[in-house]
């Protein structure tokens, strides 16, 4: 039988007492954390926003596992993150609040974006087509890799949380190549070949919502820890009534072996999950195939991934006022479908790599790439009548420029939604 993974759980309005309970139930900092070792610390800092949006790890508790760590006298301390595509890490660091974080504790940050210093490391048993990864040597002769992800929603994953935020990793190529075939696969095979060995979660302010664009935050008051990052996603799943059925990477980190997804394989310690629990509004999960009557959505063999993208983009074609005007197309998602060959192909939209062989019977309808693609390429090209597949010069020219654009009306949209939800479900309102 398979050893047990251990996650500790500790809820509390005080964020220095959450985290120091979560080393304490781990067996005590000094001994996770070797004296005079180096230490690098990978939060989520991916894009420019303050900490009240939830959309970064929470700067204090970037600083209070920063002064853990340091009762166990290391040598250096080290923050890292390289930013989204099309993001600049430093500007993410400022205004996220983890520079200054920095600053005041005197530790070094790193923006792997602009290291120089890569190591060629080959990922043995690739299951994507990422075979091989640059990694920054300060970050492979590091003794410890201290993994501080946020929880939440997300476009792209549904839920995002340990296993996703090593992704941080990679400089942009490799990110790219990620998306461009198998992001849950690409996933898996950086864990493979750069492994935290702990895993702090940020969930003292859960994002719900449309998250990782437009977050609704929630008090959830919690810190999660473990070494095993698959266990430690799966209890965060458990606290906030996400069915992790509907959580695609979860199935193939458990195939690779990174660690236990079964609940009767996890020890939670510390404060338990029905004194934690508080449900987030996670409008990536339900019926993909009837929740837009309006458009025929053939959704047949798509995974959680591109349903989370389909809900995110045809959400927002309503919140642009596009979404009547564009009633009747057909949106294909998944490799399973049947499409009839009198649909004009200007009325369809394939969206994701595994919809390709579609183009057979349509070799005129918008063929969005990607796996998955990226986030509002869907409801772009819905709208622009044109292919947006989000690589490249289209991400500068085209996408972020839409998204600063539209973001008020979004914000406005997405904040009623979530009103109305916590209006229908009282219980679960932050």
């Amino acid at each position: 039988m398979a050893k047990k993974s251990l996650v500790a759980l500790a809820k509390g309005t005080d964020i220095q007492e959450n985290v120091t309970r979560v080393f304490d139930l781990m067996g005590g900092v000094t001994n996770v954390i070797r004296k005079g070792s180096i230490v690098v610390l990978k939060p989520n800092a991916g894009h420019a926003e303050p900490p009240e949006t939830s959309v970064c790890t929470n700067p204090e508790v970037v600083r209070a596992v920063v002064r853990e760590v340091k009762k166990a006298e290391p040598k250096k301390i080290i923050i890292a993150e390289a930013a989204a595509i099309g993001c600049d890490t430093l500007e993410c660091f400022k205004v996220s609040g983890i520079e200054a974080v920095a600053n005041e504790e005197g530790v070094e940050l790193k923006d792997i974006k602009r290291d120089q210093d890569l190591v060629n490391v080959a990922v043995r048993g690739f299951r994507s087509n990422i075979d091989h990864l640059k990694l920054p040597r300060f970050l492979m002769e590091a003794d410890h890799l201290i993994n501080l992800p946020i929880l939440k929603a997300h476009a792209s994953m549904v839920f995002s949380g340990a296993l996703k935020n090593i992704k941080g990793v990679v400089q942009d190529k490799v990110h790219m190549q990620m998306h461009q075939q198998n992001l849950t696969m690409a996933m898996m095979d950086v864990w493979s070949a750069c492994r935290a060995d702990i895993n702090i979660m940020d969930a003292m302010h859960a994002a719900s919502g449309y998250s990782p664009h437009m977050p609704v935050p929630i008090d959830t008051n919690m810190v999660l820890g473990s070494k095993d990052p698959v266990a430690i996603d799966r209890v965060a799943c458990e606290v906030t009534g996400i069915d992790t059925t509907c959580v695609d990477y979860f199935r193939v980190a458990a195939e690779t072996g990174l660690g236990n997804y079964d609940m009767d394989q996890i020890d939670v310690v510390g404060n338990t999950i029905e004194e934690c629990y508080k449900k987030m509004w996670i409008p990536y999960i339900g019926d993909m195939s009837t929740r837009w009557p309006e458009y025929d959505v053939k959704c047949e063999g798509a995974c959680s991934s591109c349903q989370a993208l389909l809900a995110i983009n045809m959400e927002e074609l309503k919140a642009v006022d596009e979404y009547d005007k564009n009633a009747g197309m057909t949106i294909v998602i998944g490799g399973k479908n049947e499409i009839p060959k009198d649909i004009p192909d200007g009325k369809i939209v394939l969206h994701g790599n595994c919809t390709k062989k579609y183009l057979k019977d349509h070799p005129n309808a918008y063929w969005i790439l990607g796996c998955p693609p990226n986030e509002p390429a869907l409801y772009l090209t819905v709208q622009r009548k044109e292919v947006i597949n989000g690589m490249g010069d289209q991400e500068e020219e085209i996408i972020r420029p839409c998204m600063a654009r539209d973001a008020a009306v979004w914000r406005e949209y997405v904040f009623k939604a979530a009103d109305k939800y916590y209006e229908e479900h009282p219980d679960e309102k932050a």
